[in-house]
């Protein structure tokens, strides 16, 4: 473990690079869990309940095995690390209390857990075998690098100056947030207010054009 994975997944991205960079392999990762966890849950592309199992294991994208080492083995990774990983896990589990990462101690963590598990809705044990594991990667689905604007949404030059005509918003322009990620449709959200406000700018700078060219 590396992260709270109950964390957003800027975060949890985040932490991947950082523990890669520090010196542990975190990319890809490697989600375990154990077969109750899969039915009631899923995992990745995986729905809940109604499963074919067999399928994802065809392709690739699933791993399974009837013990943890061999799970390990697998992945690709050390069986007594993953074994003494998954002792703390359930440790943590039965306490409610994760002493490494602190996993359920946020508001965000417990409103997508599952309240009906107890003492933590974030930490379940894992007990019941056959074992799973899906590999994650880090991919982009936003920016926050890009043009720098005005609050209408007008392009700035390097001077900070706004370039007549030009405008920016959704992941064309900087972000607002700076890279953080302070709650979900941080993306969406700023991409449709400064459509909106370039939207109003250009029409009101067209509008102010044409009364100029209007003789008195």
């Amino acid at each position: 473990r590396f992260v709270n994975e109950g964390n957003s997944y800027n975060d949890f991205v985040s932490a991947m690079y950082k523990s890669h960079a520090d010196g542990v392999p975190s990319i890809p990762a490697w989600l375990v869990c154990d077969r109750r966890f899969v039915r009631e849950y899923g995992i990745g592309v995986i729905h809940p309940v109604w499963q074919n199992l067999g399928y994802f294991e065809r392709k690739g994208y699933l791993k399974s095995a009837p013990t943890l080492a061999a799970l390990a083995q697998k992945i690709g990774v050390d069986f007594r690390g993953l074994e003494e990983t998954v002792r703390e896990h359930n440790h943590y589990a039965a306490t409610g209390v994760d002493e490494a990462f602190g996993k359920g101690s946020f508001a965000l963590n417990r409103y997508n857990g599952d309240a009906a598990n107890k003492p933590n809705p974030c930490l379940a044990p894992i007990v019941q075998a056959p074992y799973y594991a899906v590999q994650v990667h880090p991919a982009p689905i936003g920016s926050s690098a890009g043009l720098r604007t005005d609050g209408d949404g007008v392009v700035l030059d390097a001077h900070g100056k706004p370039i007549d005509g030009l405008y920016a918003c959704g992941n064309d322009m900087s972000s607002i947030m700076g890279g953080l990620y302070p709650g979900p449709g941080i993306t969406i959200g700023p991409a449709l207010v400064f459509a909106y406000r370039v939207a109003m700018h250009a029409t009101r700078s067209r509008a102010d054009a044409t009364r100029e060219a209007v003789p008195a």
